[in-house]
């Protein structure tokens, strides 16, 4: 029972990110770049500043090689289309990845994030992305960029980073995050996908979290939807869920 239920979770999480890239290709550029991304950020770091950022990983760190930007332009450039805060936010972008300044780069996420200019949101996501685990709530908004080139990216960076976690409760931690802030439908399906395979306890209880902390409509029903594929029941309640745990929830058998 335990080997079909593994396999039906990989199957699943394969098609899960299918239809993420999938439904990117379909979709169009437009709009204003990154709607509602200072609300969202800010709901991010909420939830990080509540003790849910990312804890430094035990294991030692991987130096990941650094992308390499090319942001800068002259001053005195005519073809330039960029306004003076956007020349300085993509020399920000620069300096913080070329000095590893992260709290630089913290400071220039939310002004990116609402930057109309595509090459200095992906740079920006380039940079978070190479931060690692310590920037996943400034790089989260990202998944919901309006250009597919550069979501994808941000998608690619943050998972990327959470699927190298081996620690249940840090990589169920990331997730939750995402699924409180990000309504895009795309995102949401992929990003579920890492309560499939993990401790199915701590999975509930962040699934919990989720549904009853006032997130996206979109957020609680995949959360719900999420729910119900690792218990196998419609979720009703929190009481439902704690019978659940007490009366289904089998511990993972430690090797």
């Amino acid at each position: 029972m335990k080997i079909k239920r593994v396999i039906v979770c990989a199957v699943v999480l394969l098609l899960a990110l299918a239809a993420f890239f999938a439904g990117r290709a379909l979709k169009g550029g437009g709009g204003t770049a990154a709607e509602g991304a200072e609300s969202a950020l800010a709901s991010v770091r909420k939830i990080a500043d509540a003790g849910r950022r990312p804890r430094p990983s035990s294991k030692p760190a991987v130096k990941k090689p650094k992308p390499q930007l090319d942001l800068a332009e002259d001053d005195d450039d005519e073809d330039s289309n960029r306004t003076p805060e956007e020349k300085k936010l993509a020399a920000d972008v620069e300096k913080a990845l070329d000095e590893e300044d992260f709290e630089l780069a913290k400071k220039c996420a939310p002004l990116a994030l609402k930057c109309k200019d595509t090459e200095i949101r992906q740079s920006m996501v380039d940079t978070l992305g190479w931060f690692g685990e310590k920037a996943i709530p400034e790089l989260t908004p990202f998944i919901a960029d309006p250009d597919e080139d550069v979501a994808e990216s941000a998608m690619n960076e943050w998972d990327s980073t959470v699927s190298s976690i081996e620690d249940d409760g840090e990589k169920i931690g990331m997730t939750e995050m995402a699924m409180q802030v990000i309504s895009d439908e795309d995102a949401l399906e992929s990003i579920s996908g890492n309560y499939i395979g993990v401790d199915e306890k701590l999975a509930v209880e962040s699934l919990l979290r989720v549904i009853e902390g006032g997130g996206s409509a979109k957020g609680i029903d995949k959360a719900k939807e999420t729910y119900e594929f690792v218990t196998g029941e419609e979720f009703v309640d929190r009481a439902a869920a704690e019978k659940w745990i007490a009366e289904e929830y089998e511990p993972p058998e430690v090797p």
